[in-house]
């Protein structure tokens, strides 16, 4: 057995971050120089394996899998592995920890590989990487992951995702509004949202669209402004500080976004003035 990769650049995640639904672990980008077999081994973290350049073939539970530029795989803990690379071949390999995990159960192989015609599994890979080696904070590596995640659940056939990716029974507007309240107030970040509420970018986008008509950012605005009439009639707070909690930058501009939903201020909607 030959082994030569001299360059690989691995980086690992820098400091320990806030609860997330996905959790990046390390990351490194292999060139290989020449023809190498790497023993079969068993995963006991999610890997997924995005091709940059050539071609890449491995074996997941005895199954072979090949891969073209600008494609992916996952590997899921549990899976035995073996990779058969061959000279030219470049890719990321990203390591991480997922709640709920990425692929239905029993999933052949075969169905976990995501091919897209365009290259944005490789780029969402290598500004991860570029992340991981700027020594980013925890929680960009996340965000950075979920962003990747995004891609390969929507890559994935259906049959075999997670159910955890899929809207639950409880309703997506009320998973929704639960996250609004565990997530920081003010602006929100639809990537971090939706990996909250465990569906894609594009899944939350559209079912926002459906069922309450607008946007994410406009959804999370009138969520706020709805919390702020609760907190108006059930508190006796100084508007200054309704505005604070609710991540508006100053009551004047809380003001204006709270006339544009209900026709009047807080102030005439509590009968009182800005504290």
């Amino acid at each position: 057995m030959a082994v030569s990769l001299p360059r690989i650049r691995t980086v690992t995640r820098p400091q320990p971050g806030v609860a997330a639904l996905a959790t990046f672990l390390a990351t490194s980008y292999v060139e290989v120089q020449r023809t190498v077999v790497w023993e079969r081994h068993r995963h006991v973290e999610h890997e997924v394996i995005v091709v940059s350049r050539g071609s890449y073939r491995c074996t997941i539970n005895g199954e072979v899998v090949r891969l073209a530029t600008g494609h992916a795989v996952v590997i899921q803990p549990g899976d035995w592995h073996e990779d058969d690379l061959a000279e030219g071949t470049g890719y990321f390999a990203i390591w991480f920890r997922l709640s709920g995990g990425l692929l239905a159960p029993d999933v052949a192989p075969a169905q976990r590989a995501v091919r897209f015609a365009d290259e944005a599994l490789i780029q969402a890979a290598s500004r991860l990487q570029q992340l991981a080696e700027e020594a980013a904070p925890a929680a960009r590596l996340d965000v950075g992951l979920a962003s990747l995640i995004g891609l390969l659940v929507d890559g994935l056939p259906p049959a075999a995702r997670s159910p955890a990716f899929s809207p639950a029974a409880d309703g997506f507007v009320t998973r929704l509004h639960a996250q609004f309240a565990r997530l920081p107030a003010g602006r929100v970040d639809t990537i971090i949202l939706a990996s909250a509420c465990r569906l894609t970018r594009r899944t939350l986008e559209r079912h926002c669209r459906d069922e309450l008509g607008c946007g994410p950012a406009e959804a999370h605005m009138r969520w706020r402004i709805q919390r702020a009439a609760e907190l108006l009639r059930s508190t006796d707070w100084p508007i200054r500080a309704v505005s604070e909690t609710l991540g508006f930058t100053n009551p004047f501009h809380f003001s204006r976004a709270f006339a544009r939903v209900h026709g009047a201020p807080p102030a005439s909607w509590r009968g009182g003035a800005i504290g």
